[in-house]
């Protein structure tokens, strides 16, 4: 039960196996908060998509129940990191380009995934029910450029404090560590 979802969070984990430690200038406060609410934006989504995973394929109630807790998830999850990187504003003057791009891909994740929420609440839990909500979240699919994902992770890799930082956040550790529990299955 792959899900594209799953592929695109994978993308960030992915990324993030591979940290720096040397820092060009101590990293600010709230540059550390801003990494913690990137890395929080994808975490739950990750989780939900290994819960889905786990489900056996038999039990259609069970996956429609993971299914629509990894809707929700997300949609939370993105919800609460626009509203923090927002906050936060870009951490230097020169990722501002960065800053924009992944509150642009956070805000249209989580209407995306929000959209879908209500037609896959729809679906009946049968043996077509995976297909008709992967169908369901394609169609309310808002997500221009999800590629700013992945752009993001390695522009902030690129720069020793961010790559440190990422390597410390206890969101971007989750993430490492869900993404190598996803390798081995």
């Amino acid at each position: 039960m792959r899900t594209r979802l799953l592929a695109v969070l994978m993308t960030g984990s992915i990324v993030l196996t591979a940290c720096g430690s040397e820092a060009d200038k101590p990293i600010t406060d709230t540059q550390r908060q801003w990494v913690d609410a990137f890395c929080g934006g994808v975490l739950p989504g990750l989780e939900a998509g290994l819960e889905l995973r786990k489900q056996d394929p038999a039990d259609f109630a069970a996956v429609k129940t993971a299914y629509l807790r990894l809707l929700t998830s997300n949609a939370t999850a993105f919800a609460g990191a626009e509203k923090k990187l927002k906050e936060l504003g870009a951490p230097e003057d020169d990722l501002e380009n960065v800053h924009e791009q992944l509150v642009k891909f956070v805000t249209e994740s989580a209407k995306s995934y929000g959209d879908a929420q209500a037609p896959v609440q729809a679906l009946e839990p049968n043996a077509q029910f995976l297909e008709g909500a992967e169908k369901a979240l394609a169609d309310t699919n808002v997500v221009t450029s999800p590629e700013d994902l992945r752009a993001t992770f390695q522009e902030l890799q690129k720069r020793p404090k961010y790559s440190d930082a990422l390597g410390k956040s206890a969101p971007c550790t989750e993430i490492r560590s869900k993404g190598q529990e996803v390798g081995q299955q």
